[in-house]
């Protein structure tokens, strides 16, 4: 019987899995968790011209929970940990009273310019090592495999059953 561990299909999911849990590591390495991070981030691309939010530079975190497929109750944790430190506000939304629109502050902006300072810093330091090329390659097979999950995941109903 063949070890699992000798599999390629086992070896190539946890290089991804590893790889995850390094970029994990680098992101909460500074003074924002990974999902303080990625919740600054969504709001910063609020404010982009693609942006289909009313008011523009703000979210609400019903699309923060669909978005980052995270629960509503550990979104709201994650925000009231950001708005006590200062790097969010929070407003009713003058359309729907029921909503909250979820903006950033200076601060917020500034913690999340410095977190990806630093993440682009390591990312150049990885371009060094592998060289152009095999940079390019890298890129091109990963964007090919996140294709693959997409249309795997499609045929198997979203399901993780296969």
């Amino acid at each position: 019987m063949t070890d699992i561990k000798e599999h390629k299909g086992f070896r190539l999911l946890y290089s991804c899995l590893t790889m995850r849990k390094q970029l994990n590591k680098l992101i909460s390495s500074g003074s924002l968790s990974l999902g303080e991070y990625l919740i600054l981030r969504n709001v910063w691309l609020s404010k982009s011209e693609l942006s289909s939010n009313v008011r523009l530079g703000t979210i609400k975190a019903a699309d923060l929970s669909e978005l980052l497929e995270m629960s509503r109750p550990s979104i709201t944790r994650i925000l009231n940990g950001l708005e006590k430190r200062g790097l969010i506000t929070r407003t009713i939304d003058p359309n729907d009273r029921r909503s909250i629109n979820i903006g950033l502050t200076e601060a917020g902006t500034e913690a999340l310019k410095l977190a990806n300072r630093k993440i682009l810093n390591f990312a150049e330091r990885v371009v060094e090592s592998l060289g152009e090329s095999d940079t390019d390659k890298l890129i091109a097979l990963i964007e090919r495999l996140t294709m693959i999950y997409e249309k795997l995941q499609d045929e198997n109903g979203g399901s993780n059953n296969g």
